[in-house]
């Protein structure tokens, strides 16, 4: 009757060692170890945030964004009107032979200074670049033999031209297109990189949850083999348990404590690595156990939704569209050169020479400039056509280029989708074998107290509930995972 009362405490021992264990806390922080080791749990949106703050990929991302916005902005502001002053000073000094007698090829120095103030704007529509302003200039003879005028000014008060190097030719919409495209793709570069950061970061996060998970489960695991080795050396003072069955249940709790040592080591691998990455020292281990978020619903998305959304969020094939676009501009810049350049100067204003600077604004003369510049390869040995067919070449190679993009993250999006959606049933499945693990465990534990089965029996299912448990954290693991780079490539929340 003594023996009955001792195994019934003993029993009750054992069910206090599980209790620590049930699945109903599972994904969730225990409130009474978060309570004893005072503080707060961080979130994993908490984490995120704090990795897309302090992660130096996070710092690279955002100054190469910035540079590429400050570099758009230049180019905006340089298709815009642009005023300039300008100043040259000159000094130009004749050396002649003496001995002939010419005066322009006497011996004189010339000391000048012209001034000019421009307003230039790029004619977007056609390709050309138009200008109005005003110029003077001052000249110096120092040798009176030397001219007739030792001091000269040219005033001109009104200039205006437009000039265009390959009538026909438009690079500014060419330049537009990739400019805009490549401030997109720097836009979604940020973006992206800012989301593989987030992914990178539930990553370890989830491994050290799950890891810390698993040390608790080793912890009880060792807990529960000290309990049931009580047991059976009571039971064997009673010859009910033999000598053979109570060393199989103490190598069992040593095997319990070398996986124990193995699950503090993986928590803190990936404590470490979590702290890495958040560039801290390390993470304290007073810190209570990380919450696994709630699972989110099911997403809705078609094959043909991920593909597209992929394509359209991926800076990748913004900057191979931004490189084919530059490829077409190439072809047709090189297609225009081959057969007959026509380029265009002209400038029109008024403009008048005195020995006074204001003498020289009366009677201003008006003078028209025109330049036809008409240039025929006759024979350049097929240099003009080379030049086609290599950005021709080129342009075709960037096409082919930009489908392998597309394809390859249709590819990645619709497996991982595929992926996320087995996940999800796997993740499902393991929590309800876990739940059934756990319950049979619970039954052959009792039964082996109460020497209704023999240690094989109780050995088995507490090896299916440990399998069972390490398949659903495994699986929870492998589902968040795959749920962050699904957001990664197509950005949903």
């Amino acid at each position: 009757m003594k023996n009955r009362i001792d195994i019934r405490i003993l029993i009750g021992l054992t069910f206090l060692a599980l209790e620590s264990v049930s699945l109903g806390a599972w994904g969730q922080v225990r409130d009474s170890e978060m309570h004893n080791q005072g503080g707060r749990s961080l979130t994993l949106d908490e984490v995120i945030h704090l990795a897309q703050d302090s992660a130096i990929t996070a710092f690279q991302s955002r100054q190469e964004y910035h540079s590429r916005q400050a570099s758009y902005e230049a180019f905006e502001a340089l298709r815009k009107p642009q005023l300039s002053l300008k100043f040259v000073p000159n000094y130009t000094r004749i050396v002649s032979d003496p001995s002939r007698d010419y005066v322009y090829l006497r011996n004189f120095d010339i000391l000048s200074t012209s001034a000019q103030l421009r307003l230039t704007q790029k004619v977007l529509p056609f390709g050309g670049e138009a200008f109005i302003g005003t110029q003077a200039v001052w000249s110096e003879f120092f040798r009176e033999e030397a001219s007739g005028h030792p001091r000269q000014f040219v005033v001109s008060p009104l200039l205006a031209g437009y000039s265009h190097e390959l009538l026909g030719y438009n690079p500014f919409r060419w330049e537009k297109l990739v400019e805009d495209q490549r401030m997109k793709a720097a836009r979604q570069q940020h973006e992206y990189e800012l989301r593989c950061i987030a992914e990178e970061t539930t990553v370890r996060y989830i491994r050290l949850a799950c890891r810390q998970w698993m040390l608790l489960l080793r912890q009880d695991e060792l807990s529960l083999n000290d309990t049931i080795l009580a047991i059976a050396r009571e039971k064997a003072t009673i010859a009910i348990v033999t000598q053979a069955e109570l060393h199989s249940i103490e190598l069992q709790k040593q095997n319990a404590a070398n996986q124990l040592a193995l699950a503090r080591k993986d928590e803190h691998e990936a404590r470490t690595a979590l702290a890495s990455l958040l560039r801290m020292k390390q993470i304290p281990d007073s810190m209570p156990l990380l919450t696994i978020p709630d699972t989110p619903p099911a997403v809705h998305y078609t094959a043909e939704d991920v593909a597209m959304l992929a394509k359209n969020n991926s800076p990748a094939y913004q900057h191979q569209l931004a490189e084919l676009t530059e490829a077409r501009h190439q072809e047709e810049k090189a297609h225009k050169e081959r057969g007959i350049n026509v380029g265009l100067d002209i400038n029109l204003g008024l403009q008048q020479v005195n020995s006074t600077f204001g003498s020289a604004f009366k009677n201003q003369q008006l003078y028209a400039l025109g330049t036809v510049q008409v240039t025929i390869p006759l024979m350049d040995h097929g240099a003009a056509r080379k030049r086609h067919a290599a950005a021709t070449a080129w342009m075709e190679r960037q096409e082919l280029a930009l489908q392998e993009t597309e394809r390859l993250l249709a590819e990645d999006a619709i497996v991982t989708l595929q992926k996320l959606n087995a996940c999800r049933a796997i993740l499902i499945s393991t929590l309800e074998t876990a739940k059934l693990a756990e319950a049979q465990f619970y039954e052959s534990v009792e039964d082996y107290a109460n020497g209704l089965c023999d240690i094989n029996t109780f050995t088995l299912g507490q090896n299916r509930w440990l399998t069972a448990y390490t398949n659903y954290l495994t699986a929870l693991e492998e589902f968040w995972t795959t749920h962050y780079h699904l957001q990664t490539l197509i950005q949903y929340e």
